[in-house]
């Protein structure tokens, strides 16, 4: 059985973070240059969820900083290395020794501040990140076993509204995984990602 006291206690810290993330955004709009606040900032995002905040963080420090700030990049990168997926923190390392990144750029995400995704990203990523995909999908998978129609309906609402293909496979394939019979509201919304697809 959960602990009410402890559960009181991680949502009391999760909510000094994020107010800790905004306060220190809100700084670094001001001095962009001020290595302490990314830093502190970093720190806080790593007690948030998921990868997206610490990413889009770590993209801040990058874009404001150059190849002759080559230790505290190298620092920044090794403090939340193990967060980031494998791809982005090749990225990052591929960029501790260049120049500072463009505020315009492909590491960027919805928590950067300084800096602001590329519009070559996926439809997907602008508007959810891999994170939110993942958690979607879980509770689509939950709705889809509790036989909740509306929250069903829902997530394959957003699934086509923003191409998330990544959430509509991960419910699909759990689903099928388990011996679910899928009805064919979902078979309509797989043609549909597949053909958008195709002419993207």
């Amino acid at each position: 059985m959960t602990d009410p006291a402890h559960t009181t206690g991680e949502a009391a810290r999760l909510l000094a973070a994020r107010r800790a993330v905004r306060r220190l955004a809100r700084h670094l709009l001001r001095n962009p240059h001020d290595a302490g606040a990314h830093m502190a900032r970093l720190q806080a995002s790593l007690e948030l969820a998921g990868a997206e905040p610490v990413q889009g963080a770590l993209a801040d420090l990058f874009t404001s900083f150059g190849a002759d700030s080559e230790q505290l990049k190298r620092s920044a990168l090794h403090l939340c290395h193990d967060r980031l997926s494998a791809h982005a923190a090749r990225w990052f390392e591929a960029q501790v020794v260049q120049a500072a990144l463009p505020a315009i750029n492909s590491l960027a995400t919805r928590w950067s501040v300084l800096a602001h995704p590329c519009a070559n990203i996926s439809s997907r990523a602008r508007r959810c990140s891999v994170d939110d995909s993942r958690l979607l999908a879980e509770q689509a998978v939950l709705a889809f076993k509790a036989g909740n129609q509306a929250a069903q309906n829902e997530f394959l609402h957003h699934c086509v509204v923003c191409l998330d293909n990544l959430a509509f496979m991960l419910a699909r394939r759990a689903l099928l995984k388990s011996g679910a019979v899928l009805p064919d509201d979902w078979a309509a919304v797989s043609l549909q990602l597949e053909q958008t697809q195709e002419f993207s």
